[in-house]
């Protein structure tokens, strides 16, 4: 910085970035829940900690806010993927109030499931063997999945 401290910034998703910052028990509700109000209008977080080199303690910052909307012909195309009989479900990295917001827009369905409701692959890489026995019930009525790693 200018006055020839030498620090580090991370910025990244709001939960990962709480879990750096050696307060995270004092600011963890209050981060949540200015996220989940963000996320209830649509608008995306991230959060942003600096860590000066002297002490190695990550604080946090703040929170940068953006939009980040569907394309413009994105709800006509599900309409009509629906007409078509065709099912549509969102799978997403972004939390799951704002892919609960994102499907309002686009005229989906609500029922958005965290990445839990998820199988997850084998060290091969191949699904579950019975995965459609152990998680249809779960996968075949969501309308959507949030929070989702690749």
């Amino acid at each position: 910085g200018p006055d020839g401290k030498v620090f580090s910034i991370s910025k990244g998703a709001p939960h990962v970035i709480v879990a750096l910052c050696q307060n995270k028990d004092q600011i963890q509700g209050e981060v949540d829940a200015k996220v989940l109000e963000l996320g209830q209008k649509g608008i995306r977080s991230l959060a942003v900690a600096k860590m000066y080199e002297a002490d190695g303690e990550w604080k946090m910052i703040g929170i940068l806010t953006f939009l980040d909307p569907p394309r413009y012909d994105t709800k006509e195309t599900i309409a009509r993927a629906k007409s078509f009989g065709v099912g549509v479900k969102m799978v997403t990295g972004d939390h799951k109030v704002i892919a609960i917001e994102t499907c309002k827009q686009l005229g989906m369905g609500h029922n958005i499931q965290g990445p839990e409701a998820l199988p997850l692959l084998d060290a091969d890489g191949n699904n579950p063997p019975n995965m459609l026995q152990d998680f249809g019930n779960t996968i075949i009525p969501a309308d959507g999945f949030g929070q989702v790693m690749p």
